[in-house]
């Protein structure tokens, strides 16, 4: 029969602690020891006990806490504790077990959300990072910070086995290295590219019609880029008759990446060709050479250095004749300028005289009038000086040469004008003075000859020949004080002017005493 009414427990009926239903009950003596922690079976069974007594009510009054409230003796308080020993869970060690099972769930759980919790901080920061960068080569430093969006919670636990400062920032390149996030290492890429073109800006040019364009580079300046950089002209345009025109140039770098630059070209029309001076019919005799180039000058309107070529083809030296020297000056535009002159070649007549000979005898005679240190002005003051006041002049003489003339002048101390001249010129040869011989032109009745000496880099008109009521001499004139002199009515000294080098300009004539014959520094 149940004990409860309407699910209430009903306190057991009070009875004789000393009798039971199944006879007298026996005091129950409690053990010293805990029998539940030296014998696992008895734990086991406890609680089965403690079960069995509340399902079975009918068998509950002999360990009911009923006898407890009839009989407060010391049975009853050990009545009342005999059930706490056999409930399972109130043991030290088994609580001192659970609870370090809870604890370690709790570390465990704890531990999972802050993996977990540390999985997302790492995964948000990783998304922080870009993986390639591109920047512009030349332009800004490459560093750690252009690979995130923005900078991470822990910038410090960051780190690159790339040194960004060693960059050569300058060259496009491709590198490839690590970023490690927090100990986790990435991939990542740092592209260096070139895509300026690059900057010049034409420089005006000046050519003939004739030329060909000049390296492109060279009509560049400014030229700027961080790469080498090549220039192409792109198309020529035809500049053959001259004028102004743009002609444009290809600049490209390195990479390919191109500009276009035009440069200002103005083109000279030359057609005027070269002029040809000093050129004229050569005598000599069997066995000399011949200076065909001497006092033969070309210029030209535009080109410094005109060539000149000579065509002796159909000369020979070695048998009498007379035979035609072809002279051709080109400038570099492609004009010419042509003239054929007439080289007589003689046998020698008697008595002449080698120009070896000559020469001999006019270093003798310059030793005699100069001294070491003088300068070619004073030399050649000296030289025509002598010859002046040591040359008798002879008006009616006979010569077959040259070298016949100035060595009779040196010998014998007399000759006509032709021969005074020469001895001058010899004696400025041997000193290396360049000069040359000018002869009267046009003239009626007698041809006159006298010398054109170069000083100081200006050329100037010596004349050493005796005249008839005039005791002096010329020395160092400019062609307009030689044609400016008058004497008897009459000058003389008219000439090809054309034919001859350009005279000085400005006078000398108060630096020169003409009776000491010494002459100032300029």
């Amino acid at each position: 029969m149940n004990n409860t009414d309407s699910g209430k427990i009903r306190k057991p009926s009070v009875r004789n602690p000393e009798h039971s239903a199944g006879g007298p009950v026996k005091p129950v003596s409690v053990p010293q020891k805990h029998p539940v922690n030296q014998n696992p079976g008895a734990r086991r069974a406890a609680p089965q006990n403690v079960q069995g007594a509340r399902r079975a009510p009918s068998n509950a009054h002999a360990v009911k806490p009923a006898v407890q409230k009839k009989n407060p003796s010391s049975e009853h308080s050990r009545v009342k504790k005999a059930p706490q020993k056999e409930v399972a869970g109130t043991d030290p060690k088994q609580s001192a077990g659970m609870f370090k099972g809870l604890v370690i769930a709790v570390i465990v759980i704890l531990l999972a959300l802050l993996g977990v919790m540390g999985f997302l901080f790492v995964k948000d920061e990783t998304e922080l990072l870009n993986r390639e960068v591109t920047i512009e080569a030349g332009t800004v430093r490459p560093d750690i910070s252009m690979y995130f969006k923005e900078e991470p919670k822990f910038p410090n636990l960051i780190k690159s086995n790339l040194n960004f400062d060693e960059v050569n920032i300058n060259v496009p390149q491709t590198i490839r290295f690590n970023i490690a996030v927090y100990g986790l290492n990435y991939a990542c890429t740092l592209i260096i590219t070139d895509t300026v073109a690059p900057v010049g800006t034409g420089v005006p040019q000046q050519i003939f019609a004739c030329e060909e364009l000049p390296d492109a580079l060279s009509c560049i300046t400014g030229i700027e880029d961080i790469t080498d950089v090549t220039a192409s002209w792109e198309e020529v345009p035809d500049m053959s008759s001259g004028g102004n025109y743009l002609v444009y140039a290809v600049l490209m770098d390195g990479c390919g990446n191109e500009t276009v630059v035009a440069v200002p070209f103005e083109v000279t029309l030359d057609d005027t060709p070269p002029e040809l001076k000093g050129v004229k019919d050569i005598e000599i005799y069997l066995g000399d050479s011949v200076a065909y180039r001497e006092k033969v000058t070309v210029t030209d309107d535009y080109d410094e250095n005109p060539v000149l070529e000579i065509d002796t083809s159909a000369v020979d030296l070695t048998e009498a004749g007379s035979y035609d020297v072809i002279y051709t000056a080109r400038d570099f535009s492609g004009n010419e300028t042509t003239v054929t002159i007439c080289l007589t070649v003689s046998e020698k007549p008697e008595g002449y005289v080698e120009p070896e000979v000559v020469y001999e005898a006019a270093r003798e005679i310059l030793d005699e009038i100069t001294e070491p240190g003088m300068s070619d002005e004073e030399i050649a003051l000296q030289i025509v000086w002598w010859c002046r006041y040591n040359i008798r002049f002879i008006l009616r003489s006979e010569y077959n040469s040259w070298t016949e003339a100035a060595y009779s002048a040196y010998t014998y101390r007399s000759g006509n004008c032709y021969a005074t001249a020469y001895a001058v010129k010899a004696l400025l040869d041997v000193a290396g003075i360049e000069n040359e011989i000018i002869e009267r032109w046009p003239y009626e009745t007698a041809t006159h000859f006298w010398n054109y000496v170069k000083l100081n880099g200006q050329w100037y008109h010596c004349d050493a020949t005796w005249r008839e009521g005039y005791d002096s001499y010329f020395f160092m004139y400019t062609t307009k004080e030689l044609h400016d002199f008058w004497q008897g009515g009459w000058n003389g000294f008219q000439y090809r002017v054309d034919e001859y080098p350009e005279s000085a300009t400005e006078s000398v004539q108060y630096r020169i005493d003409y009776k000491n014959h010494t002459i100032e520094d300029p």
